[in-house]
């Protein structure tokens, strides 16, 4: 009996599943170091009034905000990045334990391939193919459960700055808000980025990172 066709399939298999699981946790990884650009705040300047037609505008009353240091090194920002890592190495464990399952399983097949009649060792094939699959399965969705919590409370970090600077532009009379990426030099009082970031630190101390269970 001839079953050498059979060893490229159950090692293209494992492979598959190993370099998977370590691809994608990679890149979730990355994404917790790099946060989601956030866009400069607008609340500021959403509610205003339009000017009569013929009236003269304002002069510009401009603050400046460094709104990735505050998404990034806001107390809140620092223990989501803090929640994510740990339960991304957490996950990472649970991934490799089943890969190292897989790949015993593989080897269990190799050394029976000589053995077993073709239907039995396509019965096993099949089963291992399901588990591969299974094993795939279970990386996206703890992926994909890690990137939405990731991004529901960041989202909750930048809903709070964009509501402190509204606040802080209301009582600076400040009509523009600008990114400070978008300039190389400015002058410190127009910056508010510091001002910002304490009362973003004191009105959101935290931000529970919710992942649902799988």
């Amino acid at each position: 009996m001839q079953f050498t066709q059979s060893k490229a399939p159950f090692r293209v298999a494992v492979l598959s599943a190993v370099t998977v699981a370590g691809l994608l946790f990679t890149a979730t990884s990355a994404q917790a170091q790099t946060q989601p650009k956030a866009e400069a705040p607008k609340a500021a300047t959403a509610t205003a009034t339009p000017p009569a037609p013929g009236a003269e505008l304002k002069a510009p009353v401009i603050a400046v905000i460094d709104v990735q240091k505050i998404m990034q090194e806001s107390t809140a920002s620092k223990g989501i990045t803090k929640s994510f890592e740990s339960l991304r190495d957490s996950y990472q464990k649970e991934i490799s334990a089943l890969e190292d399952k897989l790949r015993k399983t593989e080897d269990e097949l190799r050394k029976q391939q000589t053995v077993l009649s073709p239907e039995a060792l396509a019965t096993k094939r099949r089963d291992f193919e399901k588990q591969v699959a299974d094993v795939q399965k279970t990386v996206q969705n703890r992926k994909r459960a890690l990137e939405t919590s990731l991004n529901e409370a960041m989202a909750v970090v930048h809903k709070t700055m964009v509501d402190v600077v509204a606040e802080i532009s209301r009582e600076r009379g400040a009509n523009l808000v600008l990114a400070r990426q978008q300039f190389v030099l400015v002058d410190t009082q127009l910056d508010v980025t510091d001002t910002v970031m304490e009362r973003v630190n004191k009105k959101l101390p935290q931000v529970a990172l919710n992942v649902p269970k799988q």
